[in-house]
């Protein structure tokens, strides 16, 4: 849907220069310079992306070495790496666009392990996340199920107090709910002991427990581990 969208925004952008450049005549070059924007920006970052995964298949050399004639990378990479450069052709964070490179490449020399569709799933859950969306997904992979109050929120280098960190956590939570990596399994509804310092709301709201999901797991395991 959002690259379906994407196809639709660019003429749309690009008719409407067009037409200010027919009125105005002095601002021809307006339309002009969004192609050429367009286009670097393109060629740019497919340079990027492959940068990006010869570094990452570096860092692999070892693994790659130990699978030797085994390693067959998937039937359906051309698609794979096709999804991945219309994600980082218009990701705007560089981090972000090394995740996807790191997540290909990892899913590549791993093929055997996953589907094609689970592939494409776990390059499309990224959209939308941010670093500290992952960051905190980062934090179950040790466990499969907790509440925000035992995450190791302290890794995360959060601002505020504890109940402005619980709800900064929450909305990262509540983003990896919305792409299928997580949910939420419980939430408070007894005597609640407040803790010193804390507000009533946030208090209840650190007891919800979460538990990834399968496709989470799998993202943890690709990123993470």
């Amino acid at each position: 849907m959002a690259d379906e969208i994407m196809k639709t925004y660019y003429p749309i952008i690009a008719g409407g220069l067009r037409s200010i450049a027919a009125s105005i005549p002095y601002l021809a070059s307006l339309g002009q310079a969004w192609n050429e924007y367009e286009t670097q920006r393109t060629v740019a970052r497919i340079n990027e992306l492959l940068a990006n995964l010869q570094h990452e298949f570096d860092d692999l050399r070892e693994d790659v070495e130990a699978l030797g004639d085994s390693l067959k990378p998937p039937s359906g990479f051309p698609e794979l790496l096709e999804i991945t450069v219309e994600k980082v052709r218009k990701e705007f964070e560089e981090s972000k666009r090394r995740t996807y490179a790191h997540l290909l490449a990892k899913l590549t020399i791993a093929a055997g392990e996953s589907s094609y569709e689970e592939m494409a799933a776990l390059i499309d859950s990224l959209d939308t996340l941010s670093d500290q969306d992952l960051q905190v997904l980062a934090l179950f992979r040790d466990r499969s199920e907790m509440a925000i109050k035992d995450l190791r929120l302290q890794e995360l280098g959060l601002a505020g107090d504890r109940s402005e960190k619980v709800w900064q956590v929450t909305c990262n939570l509540t983003r990896l709910e919305s792409r299928g990596l997580i949910v939420s399994v419980s939430r408070h509804t007894g005597v609640l002991l407040l803790p010193e310092g804390m507000d009533k709301d946030a208090a209840r709201q650190q007891e919800t427990k979460y538990r990834v999901l399968p496709l989470g797991v799998s993202l943890i395991k690709r990123l993470f581990c």
